[in-house]
């Protein structure tokens, strides 16, 4: 898909500096896939306070104790 956006020399600048890529095109593509990356991981991390879980572990181990044969 192509999209045309305007941009300053120097914003332009700053993001081939950014990514570490000369071509205008590429620095812009992966300064934008980053900016998905790193929003996503936001919400993400945003999330993780919010999660309700209930600690099986121990019961789990009696399960994995009780299915283990015997002649281990």
């Amino acid at each position: 898909m192509s999209v045309t956006v305007n941009l300053s020399s120097e914003e332009v600048n700053q993001l081939k500096g950014f990514t570490g890529l000369d071509d205008e095109s590429a620095a812009l593509a992966k300064a934008a896939r980053d900016f998905l990356r790193l929003s996503l991981l936001r919400e993400l991390k945003g999330a993780s306070g919010k999660l309700d879980y209930q600690d099986v572990s121990d019961a789990m181990e009696m399960l994995e104790l009780r299915e283990r044969p015997s002649n281990q």
